[in-house]
């Protein structure tokens, strides 16, 4: 019989091998898997679940290949032979001894994507820019949609309180990319997915594991946020949406993960200051928990119009404390997104409708440095490197940088440079002097410690003018001179 639509709610309350107590049943392979999921390619494949009896035999059947597993600690784990990419449907068959068994068909297998953060990051499809809507929605699409919401979380806090074993809504599954899936997945998901599948021909997996509102306090697990000296959460008890929505995960492999978080941060100058000491943090942790050092593409945050500030008094620190992320961040890259703010007539201020120009970006960086498509350097944001004083200048140099630097007003001089400290900054005179050179021009009894580049809450092209030949912008930065 096939019993895989069992909710990890019904059965015997036991405590499971992974640690967390719930509700054991008869026999259940774990929600992250289903029909018309992708499995990562090139990596062992690894499928979980539970059962009630220790010591029962359970089989797995894919791709001409069969293993074996024994329940042990009421959970089971079957291993199949690394696979390459292929977009032709297969059917896997899981069952035991005791006559249960679960079939999903139409699985591929190719590159799985995570998408992790906050609202910007879980925002639907459906609140994007019309015009970036496609005409149709192909729903055979060799991309595939796994959905998950901060809604059911926050409305269930009993399953926020412990890391939980296995996907807590049972309306949570893979989908083929139609319109009602496509529309109510993650926008970032969406886009990037379609556009990976339609440079590379690889099968893609796109999964949600991000929650409006989330803090990083409430995305890493316990153990970590003791260490970091948080005794709550904000939205969730502390840990809440890391033991909701990305511990039930923790035995999947995957290529790479997307990330867009940091607003909620931007409330509290303590935590904005910490910003890069705690996603550091955030990401060597789940790097350990999934076990492998996943390359991580980190959004810096957008404009926010003048309201941001009203609501997020600190997003600038948390902006520059990003770019310091990018550098302690093995494997990682940074994503600029400050110029793609809403618009003026755009009623949500929060939530720019611009997604499709900001994965337009992080997919030409996810194509370089993972698919040899295009040149990475190309596809980064210029960023300094080096900031030397000299006489009453400042000269930067920048890598990434094209063609040469320029500034949106197409002169020489650039606005948005500055020196001082958060609250007390003053603006500086700053001109492109070499194809990767920026001199900046210290106003007099400034302190040459450090120079600050759009270091500012209301981010907009009048003053964040520093771009480079295909028009990509330099991220915030502040960097110490020397």
């Amino acid at each position: 019989m096939q019993i895989n639509a069992a909710l990890p709610t019904e059965g015997k309350t036991e405590k499971t091998g992974r640690g967390s107590f719930f509700r054991v049943p008869e026999f259940k392979v774990s929600g992250a898997f289903g029909s018309s999921m992708v499995l990562q390619r090139d990596k062992e494949i690894k499928i979980y679940g539970f059962s009630d009896k220790d010591g029962t035999v359970v089989c797995g059947e894919f791709d001409g290949e069969t293993v074996k597993a024994v329940v042990s600690d009421k959970a089971f784990t079957l291993t199949f032979s690394p696979r390459p990419a292929c977009g032709t449907g297969k059917t896997m068959r899981i069952y035991d001894d005791r006559g249960n068994e679960a079939v999903f068909d139409d699985v591929l297998t190719g590159d799985v994507w995570i998408i992790g953060g906050q609202s910007n990051a879980e925002l639907n499809l459906r609140f994007v820019s019309p015009d970036d809507l496609p005409a149709e929605f192909d729903e055979n699409g060799k991309y595939r949609l796994f959905m998950q919401t901060q809604a059911y979380p926050f409305a269930h806090p009993e399953l926020c309180a412990e890391p939980q074993p296995d996907v807590i809504c049972p309306d949570w599954r893979w989908r083929l990319p139609g319109a009602e899936a496509s529309l109510s997945f993650s926008a970032i998901g969406y886009f990037i997915a379609g556009k990976l599948y339609e440079e590379t021909a690889v099968p893609i997996g796109a999964i949600n594991m991000s929650a409006g509102g989330a803090c990083i306090k409430e995305l890493i697990p316990s153990a970590l946020a003791d260490e970091l000296g948080y005794t709550d959460g904000a939205n969730v008890c502390r840990s809440g949406y890391y033991n909701t929505l990305i511990h039930p995960f923790e035995g999947i492999s995957f290529k790479g993960m997307v990330f867009f978080q940091g607003e909620s941060e931007g409330i509290w100058r303590e935590r904005a200051e910490a910003y890069d000491t705690e996603l550091t943090r955030l990401v060597e942790d789940e790097r350990e928990r999934f076990g492998f050092e996943f390359p991580f593409y980190n959004v810096q945050l957008s404009s926010y119009r003048s309201e941001g500030k009203q609501y997020f008094p600190f997003l600038e620190t948390v902006r520059v404390r990003q770019f310091d992320a990018a550098a302690k961040i093995r494997n990682s890259y940074l994503t600029v997104d400050m110029d793609l703010g809403s618009p003026p007539e755009w009623g949500d201020f929060a939530h720019s409708p611009k997604k499709k120009p900001l994965c337009e970006r992080i997919t030409a960086q996810i194509l370089a440095a993972e698919y040899g498509i295009g040149e990475l350097s190309d596809a980064n944001p210029p960023s300094p490197v080096s900031a030397s004083v000299s006489g009453d200048n400042v000269v930067i140099k920048f890598k990434d940088v094209s063609n040469g630097l320029e500034s949106r007003n197409g002169t020489d001089a650039v606005n948005g440079f500055s020196f001082g400290e958060f609250g007390a900054f003053t603006d500086a005179e700053a001109r492109i002097t070499g194809k990767d050179e920026i001199t900046v021009k210290a106003p007099r009894g400034a302190d040459k410690g450090y120079v600050n580049y759009a270091y500012a809450s209301d981010i907009n092209d009048k003053n964040a003018e520093l771009i480079k030949s295909n028009g990509l912008p330099c991220p915030a930065f502040r960097i110490k001179t020397v």
